[in-house]
């Protein structure tokens, strides 16, 4: 585990999970279910895991929502179209294995995204998949990526719900973030 800030942190493996300590905690991205015992432990070091109200998806593939059945008092919170592109996938060859526990919570309880949550901005960055968002923390100045943006490269576009022709513009625009106004980058991988 990485502190970021004051009250941020980044549990990261496989995939990454960002923890967000405030008056309402939440988590960004749930990670890759084979950590599902790690994430558990991190995460409650800091704590507990019920006290988690905010579940929000960078996008849907099963490395980042492997453990969200882990946030059961959680409302969920994705891009309306990667909700649709997951709801109506009939097969694991769009978003990938993950229990039947965590499907099942996904499909009862993801909302759509608002603009702005908890101080948060939703950046749309269709590309790596239709419905891939960032997250913006203006006050911190902090760019929480998912698979748009990572640092030593981009995200893949070789998925059924991947739109390669929207990635450029999209990474375009995550980096004037980073180079113009000088936000750290917390992507979703460590590479």
């Amino acid at each position: 585990m990485e502190q970021i800030t004051k009250n941020i942190y980044k549990i990261g493996e496989i995939s990454n999970i960002y923890l967000i300590l405030g008056e309402t905690t939440l988590i960004i991205d749930a990670g890759h279910e084979k950590n599902k015992k790690l994430i558990k432990e991190e995460i409650e070091s800091i704590i507990p895991i019920e006290k988690i109200k905010i579940l929000l998806f960078t996008h849907l593939h099963y490395d980042h929502i492997g453990n969200t059945d882990l946030f059961k008092n959680a409302k969920l919170y994705a891009d309306e179209r990667e909700i649709n592109d997951y709801k109506g996938s009939s097969n694991d060859s769009v978003f990938g294995k993950i229990s039947k526990e965590s499907s099942i919570v996904l499909k009862e309880k993801l909302e759509p995204l608002p603009e702005t949550i908890l101080g948060l901005n939703i950046i749309k960055c269709p590309g790596h998949t239709r419905g891939s968002v960032a997250f913006l923390d203006e006050k911190d100045k902090l760019l929480f990526s998912g698979d748009c943006l990572f640092h030593n490269g981009i995200g893949r576009t070789d998925f059924q719900n991947s739109l390669p022709n929207e990635m450029e513009k999209s990474v375009n625009n995550l980096l004037k973030f980073i180079n113009e106004k000088k936000f750290e980058l917390l992507p979703g991988h460590n590479y």
